[in-house]
């Protein structure tokens, strides 16, 4: 099975995940101020691991690039459960985005936009669709056992997905590392440019 091949087959669960995540993307736009407490811990957590990293590009490369490994890594082996917490996940994940913009565009300080492109774009071109593709493959892995595939026993079903998993988990792998690299040494450049 190539990586490249797998993806393509497991289109529909990609767009699935796509959707939950634009969905709690719009959820945290939306309701940005009932989720306040909610999503609070969550960006306290990133406030922490900026900290870890005591200013240094090298540092707070790794410790993204650690944390996001764990968070993609919770996606698929959590799906397990009957897919519910990549579910839960990819849309937490995409709440806490759209909070943080509505966030930002509150305070007035940086205009959304640049948030967006100097903030946001560079790793997360990188480190969104890493995200996607652990919560895809989360998800069939619990899929398997409610729905297996024609002619399969749910174990056999559910070892195929796991086997899949294994396959795609270089490309993951791949964007955490580029994506951790220019959120820890591109991403400040850019915003200390913008605000000057």
């Amino acid at each position: 099975m190539k990586a490249l091949s797998i993806i393509q087959r497991n289109r529909s669960y990609i767009g699935f995940t796509v959707v939950l995540f634009i969905t709690g993307l719009l959820l945290g736009l939306s309701f940005s101020e009932a989720l306040d407490n909610i999503l609070q811990s969550q960006i306290e957590h990133i406030k922490n691991l900026a900290a870890k990293a005591e200013g240094n590009p090298a540092k707070l490369a790794s410790v993204i690039f650690v944390n996001n490994l764990k968070v993609s890594m919770l996606l698929i082996v959590t799906g397990i459960a009957l897919s519910v917490f990549p579910i839960v996940m990819i849309m937490g994940n995409g709440m806490a985005i759209g909070y943080l913009f509505a966030s930002f565009g509150d305070m007035g300080q940086v205009p959304i936009w640049a948030i967006i492109v100097f903030g946001i774009v560079p790793h997360g071109i990188f480190e969104i669709p890493a995200f996607i593709l652990a919560g895809a493959m989360g998800i069939k892995l619990g899929y398997m056992w409610l729905r297996p595939l024609a002619g399969e026993s749910r174990w056999s079903s559910f070892l195929y997905a796991g086997k899949e998993s294994l396959r795609v988990l270089p490309f993951i792998l791949v964007w955490l590392v580029i994506a951790a690299s220019i959120e820890g040494f591109v991403t400040p450049e850019l915003l200390r440019w913008y605000i000057g």
